[in-house]
């Protein structure tokens, strides 16, 4: 196991994107809403992404509101839009399944 290591179980808070990179390879990118349990409980927004079979998987099952497990690593990553640096935090999927609604 790694430091950057990740679990996380959520529901999907929209329906999942659908992208391709430029050497055509596709990948999805989705958002897990995920509930702290506690008196002032508060959800927070996990953006994940993944790419080849896994990626093909999760568009075959999900939609939104499907709850899942995913197991991944933490990737950062920086890149300029409208001459301003902007900074995001994405888990990659190494693997999933799907959680008992």
């Amino acid at each position: 196991m790694t430091n950057k290591e990740v679990l996380v179980n959520g529901k999907l808070s929209r329906d999942i994107e659908v992208s391709k990179n430029d050497k055509g390879n596709s990948f999805v990118k989705f958002c897990l809403i995920c509930t702290r349990d506690g008196i002032n409980s508060y959800s927070d927004y996990i953006n994940c992404i993944a790419f080849g079979e896994i990626a093909n998987a999760i568009c075959r099952k999900g939609e939104k509101d499907t709850a899942y497990h995913i197991e991944g690593n933490i990737r950062t990553n920086s890149y300029e839009k409208n001459g301003k640096k902007n900074y995001s935090t994405n888990v990659v999927v190494e693997s999933f399944r799907l959680l008992d609604a």
